[in-house]
């Protein structure tokens, strides 16, 4: 089965090592063999060493950003912790640089998810206008809007009224993450890794996370609150699929896949990042994944997308 994945990200500075720390020691205290991969901007891996005290297995990717420089290092990276470390678990610490949009798109990818499943999406931030640089302030604000869970931290530095302000701005941007409120990076590693109740919504959607709700935990399917896997039991009707790309709604960011159709034997690729339209075109490949279209997107009706488009399946 797959390992369960979990992605770290976050303001720099603003403490995610700390916290990967106390995240090794909790999974060390449980018995489970902790993967960790590094990305960090610089040639030579810093903080790297420092995990390498506790987890089993840690596999630097220096020298770039894992959503591009070194994206595709991150299945291979993967890989080497599934298979020859023998994780339990795995995890990324990207640099503060790296865009966690990204590294979902790479890990959701359907031969990496044979390994390992998106578990959870943990950003921390603090309060520090350190941010000048465009790139910054954007990656930052997209670990906002991916996480599932807000670590605001350095809590003691400022003053309540301060505080409040910087936290209220972090729930407009995501209003459907847990917040968590720390001073350096302390946290309750069993309560923020452990399953997480749902509450009800108006409208299902990607966004299964949210505020304690009373009465059972969710039951893991095939999505993480971004990301869903929607699995193909046979090859499509072209024309209907070719419908179905058209009615793809605005707060889908990604979709991506492998598949056939009716009377085609060429395996086909499925891709659509907007603003681009869909694209699918054949393709080869020597060790093909399972037929299987992945959706990227807050904040829009699953069900009905997932339902449409299994009704692209030809039962014939």
């Amino acid at each position: 089965m797959p390992v369960p994945f979990y992605l770290l990200c976050g303001s720099l500075g603003a403490g995610k090592t700390t916290l990967l720390m106390r995240l090794l020691e909790y999974w060390k205290s449980q018995g489970k063999r902790a993967g960790v991969l590094m990305n960090e901007a610089g040639e030579v891996s810093i903080d790297g060493p420092r995990a390498g005290t506790i987890a089993e297995q840690v596999m630097n990717l220096a020298g770039g950003c894992v959503c591009c420089d070194t994206k595709e290092d991150l299945s291979w990276g993967i890989a080497q912790l599934v298979n020859d470390a023998a994780s339990d678990v795995v995890i990324i610490e990207c640099s503060g640089l790296a865009d966690p949009a990204e590294v979902v798109d790479a890990v959701t990818d359907l031969f990496t998810a044979r390994l390992a499943t998106l578990e959870r999406v943990m950003a921390l931030l603090h309060p520090i206008a350190s941010e000048t640089s465009h790139s910054s302030q954007y990656v930052t604000a997209q670990a906002i809007r991916c996480a599932d869970e807000l670590i605001l931290n350095k809590q003691d530095l400022y003053v309540p009224g301060h505080w409040e302000d910087f936290k209220n701005g972090i729930v407009q941007h995501n209003p459907y993450a847990r917040i968590w409120e720390t001073t350096r990076a302390r946290i309750d590693a069993g309560a923020l890794l452990a399953p997480i109740a749902t509450r009800p919504h108006p409208v299902k959607t990607n966004v299964v996370f949210g505020e304690p709700h009373p009465g059972g935990h969710h039951k893991r399917a095939g999505y993480h609150p971004i990301a869903t896997t929607v699995k193909l039991p046979a090859p499509l009707n072209r024309q209907r699929f070719e419908a179905w790309t058209q009615s793809l709604p605005n707060e889908l960011e990604r979709a991506k896949g492998y598949f056939r159709f009716v009377r085609e034997p060429e395996l086909q690729e499925f891709q659509y990042a907007p603003p681009g339209n869909p694209t699918t075109a054949p393709v080869m490949l020597l060790d093909e994944p399972e037929p299987a279209v992945v959706l990227i997107g807050r904040g829009y009706d699953v069900d009905t997308l997932e339902r449409r488009l299994l009704d692209c399946v030809d039962a014939r």
